[in-house]
């Protein structure tokens, strides 16, 4: 059985694409840590952070996991 390796190679580089968008949405959306200490906010800014970062290496495993399935050659079971 062969396997097409485009199609994975191209879910693995759309799934590290999201997220690297979500450090940059991370990155404009939420302020410095400087203001959000001054406001008071500084528990919520680092679990957001910690979230964005959670996601960021979650799709980076995802997308390490897509490749290396996508390159790899399909063992078939011999009866």
């Amino acid at each position: 059985m062969n396997r097409n390796a485009i199609p994975w190679i191209v879910a693995a580089v759309a799934v590290f694409g999201l997220a690297a968008v979500s450090l940059m949405l991370g990155r404009t959306l939420l302020p410095a840590r400087m203001t959000a200490q001054a406001k008071g906010s500084l528990i919520p800014w680092v679990i957001t952070w910690g979230m964005i970062w959670g996601t960021a290496l979650i799709g980076v495993t995802v997308a390490g996991f897509l490749f290396v399935v996508g390159v790899s050659k399909v063992r078939s079971r011999s009866a």
